[in-house]
């Protein structure tokens, strides 16, 4: 059998020595006692209020550092809630010049204009060429790349189904022997229970005053015999 599970958190180290219950023995929680769901509710609010406040610093120090090596001028973005600027889509669109562009415009004008829509058109055309490639090698070894990511997930997906079992062996061994040792002495704990609940009622019995003696007109007082 493997080792039982560690609790690396610090806060479940410093609160599990809190946890004080016996699940198996006290019953009338769970069979709808009124009376004792609010006498639990009571100390557990009463528990809450005396632990200190908790540290978020101090819950999460034991967890190594988060480096996701962003940009900062990115993150300083997403902080202000700023949109991300458009992509210009325009570069990858073969359109010829508009014809505000070319009536009654110089010769320099429309040149230029013709040469920035034949600048578009071959952006294009590398755009469409590179998809082809990338098309045609996604279809020589994207079958054998999604296999390989298959066995990997696969993988992990075994690997972690173990790592659950095994926490589920480790689980019911410990509720198992949670059980034994509670119903084990649950005679002893009735009994102690019994012992003091009569405890009690003698207690108070006894701390009840006696009421004082009445004289009654038919009750005469004994006088002591002298011989005795």
């Amino acid at each position: 059998m493997s080792e039982p599970l560690q609790l690396t958190c610090p806060l479940l180290n410093e609160t599990r020595h809190l946890v004080d219950c016996l699940g198996y023995v006290d019953t009338n929680y769970a069979s709808g006692d009124v009376a004792m769901q609010k006498l639990v509710k009571l100390q557990i609010e009463q528990q809450l209020a005396q632990m200190p406040p908790c540290d978020d610093a101090h819950y999460l120090a034991y967890l190594p550092p988060l480096n996701l090596k962003l940009d900062s001028r990115e993150m300083k973005r997403v902080a202000a809630k700023v949109k991300l600027t458009s992509i210009d889509t325009n570069k990858y669109r073969v359109v010829p010049p508009a014809p505000s562009q070319l009536k009654k415009q110089s010769q320099e004008v429309q040149l230029e204009a013709w040469q920035q829509a034949t600048d578009h058109a071959k952006v294009a055309i590398e755009y469409q060429q590179t998809k082809i490639l990338n098309l045609e090698m996604q279809n020589k070894y994207g079958a054998n790349r999604w296999k390989l990511q298959v066995g990997v997930l696969h993988g992990i997906n075994e690997r972690c189904k173990s790592e659950l079992d095994d926490v589920r062996k480790q689980t019911d061994q410990v509720n198992m022997e949670r059980k034994e040792e509670q119903l084990l002495n649950a005679d002893k704990l009735q009994g102690l229970e019994r012992k003091r609940n009569d405890l009690t009622l003698k207690t108070q019995w006894i701390q009840v005053p006696t009421p004082p003696l009445i004289p009654s007109p038919y009750l005469k007082r004994v006088k002591p015999n002298p011989i005795e």
